[in-house]
């Protein structure tokens, strides 16, 4: 799990290709927390000219992950059984920052919580998510996914 890890902190793309497609930078990982960024293009707007709220969501979704990721055993995968969003104000043109941390890490089931905040700090949206972590046994077909030495940029 650490190679992962440190390969989706050196930016290696073949390791996230749907982050690469919006434009995520991951920032940092550490033990049960993760801060992802995301420039906003004009490519990202709704009719409305602001930030989709599929990509604010997006960014949240990869940083609880890979908060979950972090803080879990080497031959154990995670999936999300919950997730749920709370847009505060729109998200207009520039970066956002979107920055998880566990709240209560369970056996199986873990909490999570992330805001994604905008470049001068105020607050877009909260992101709540409830992780399963799945041994090796159950998680069979998901953990092949995820050797590294398989990887490859497209």
């Amino acid at each position: 799990m650490q190679e992962i890890l440190n390969r989706l902190l050196q930016q290696d793309d073949a390791m996230m290709p749907y982050g690469k497609t919006l434009g995520f930078r991951v920032e940092s990982i550490g033990k049960g927390e993760a801060v992802v960024t995301l420039s906003c293009s004009t490519s990202l707007h709704n009719v409305f000219g602001y930030t989709h709220g599929g990509a604010i969501f997006s960014i949240a979704d990869t940083a609880i992950g890979l908060a979950h990721l972090s803080s879990i055993e080497e031959n154990h995968t995670a999936t999300t059984v919950e997730s749920n969003i709370h847009y505060l104000r729109p998200a207009l043109a520039g970066g956002l920052r979107a920055s998880a941390h566990v709240v209560k890490q369970g056996r199986t089931l873990s909490f999570y919580e992330c805001d994604i905040t905008d470049e001068d700090g105020r607050i877009i949206a909260r992101v709540s998510a409830t992780m399963m972590t799945l041994e090796a046994d159950r998680s069979r077909g998901r953990s092949e996914i995820y050797k590294a030495e398989e990887l490859v940029v497209a």
